[in-house]
Order: structure tokens, then sequence, then C-alpha cells
């Protein structure tokens, strides 16, 4: 998907994949540039990465850059070309990144099940309840966003629970519980996004949280509908597939 920012007043919305408004990021410059590609001694490697970085760089020029990916390591290797502003995760993202065998993955799960049977109460032992096992997710997925966090100098996307579409209630509960996650770990709310499914509870949900200063991101946007809706809730961001 590609994050468009949307405009914060009744049926303005951007839905072209390119805003038209400059990119809060430093514009990338020629030094650094040079400086990317000056001990590449390969012909080849050096014209793709010249080729990668330019584009990179005409992108960075019209729009705000947002990386769609949970690896920390290409999050953190674009995010260095200074051309990176934002990044935003998903649920597959999250679960790779747990199974994939990493260590540092492999610490974020081990740290989620501690704190997700602390808060609910759930020990070894005894049945594991739905609850429990929903804030295990919310709680990786904030283990992730917050190594995201240190890595781009703008917002991290985290997915509220695609299964709560269509209740906007516990879209909020499940929001507010995310960002409280976060705070708790240091990272303030203006640095996370929260992404909500353009459902009309989700936008619903995103009128909400946006009053209350949580910055929301609409993604499933299929239609100029949905993207009105959203720019009239006060979304901060919408994701057009």
């Amino acid at each position: 998907s590609s994050t468009t920012r949307t405009m914060k007043f009744p049926l303005i919305t951007t839905l072209a994949t390119l805003s038209i408004r400059p990119a809060t990021v430093a514009a990338f410059t020629p030094h650094s540039h040079s400086t990317i590609n000056k001990h590449n001694t390969n012909p080849r490697s050096s014209s793709s990465t010249f080729l990668q970085i330019s584009a990179l760089e005409s992108l960075a020029d019209i729009t705000t850059l947002s990386i769609d990916s949970g690896d920390i390591d290409t999050v953190s290797k674009y995010a260095q070309t200074g051309l990176i502003t934002d990044a935003t995760t998903n649920p597959l993202f999250v679960s790779q990144a747990g199974a994939n065998g990493d260590a540092r993955y492999e610490a974020m799960v081990a740290e989620a099940v501690t704190y997700a049977k602390r808060t609910t109460c759930a020990e070894d032992g005894c049945p594991v309840p739905e609850e429990t096992l929903n804030k295990a997710v919310d709680r990786l997925a904030v283990n992730l966003g917050k190594e995201l966090v240190g890595l781009v100098p703008g917002r991290v996307s985290t997915e509220v629970d695609i299964r709560l579409s269509y209740d906007t209630d516990a879209s909020v509960e499940r929001a507010r519980s995310i960002i409280e996650m976060y705070e708790s770990m240091g990272v303030s709310k203006d640095r996370i996004l929260i992404k909500l499914a353009g459902t009309w509870e989700g936008i619903q949900a995103a009128k909400i949280l946006e009053a209350e200063g949580i910055q929301c991101n609409i993604t499933l946007v299929f239609s100029f509908l949905q993207a009105a809706a959203a720019a009239q809730a006060g979304a901060d961001l919408i994701s057009p597939f």
C-alpha cells in the first residue's frame, strides 16, 4: 500500500500516490549522495545503487516517504539515506518478525508473552484466554514499532486488529491500549499513527481518537467515498489501494 496525507477539512483529500506537498524530511543532498557511492568500486552495483537512490530522491522532493516493512535491517538501510521519514507495519510483518529466528525478534516475542501474562493474570499452567493472546500480539507490534521509531525521524504506523474493523468501540479501546504501551516505553503518541480499516466503523473510531490527539492512518481505502469520509473524520493519513 502507499501512504498518502489527507487534508483535515471536509471533502478534501488526496488520492494520488504522490502528495503535492513538499516532503517534510530534509532533502537528500548531493554530498550525501556521493558519500553513499564513493566507496563502491563495482560499476554495475554502483549504477544500480545510483538509480535506486535517484528514484527515492525524486520522490522525496515531492512527498513524504514511508517504508512498509517490519525488517529492522531493511528499514535501517533506507533510513540512512535520509530520504525515508515514516515507517508502517502490519500483522503479517509482525508475525514474520516473530518467526524468523533472529535473536532480536525472539526477545521481542518473549517480552510480549511475559507482558501479556502479567497484565491479564494468565499464569503458566492456566488456560490462556483470548484477551491474553490479543495483548501479546499488540505488545509484539509495539515492541517492533519501538525499534522502528529509533530508526526513522517521523512516525510509525501500528495496526489495530483487523477483526475489529466493524466495531468502533473495540477499535478505540485497542488503539488506546497500544498508545499506552508506547508511552510506557517512553515513545510519545505524536510519533505513532494508529492504523484502522477504512470501514464506516473504523473511520468513526478514527474520529474519536483524533479528537483525543491520537493520529490515525486509514488503510484499505479503495474508493473516493472512503477517502472523503476519512478526511471528514479528521484522519491524518489514508493508505489507498
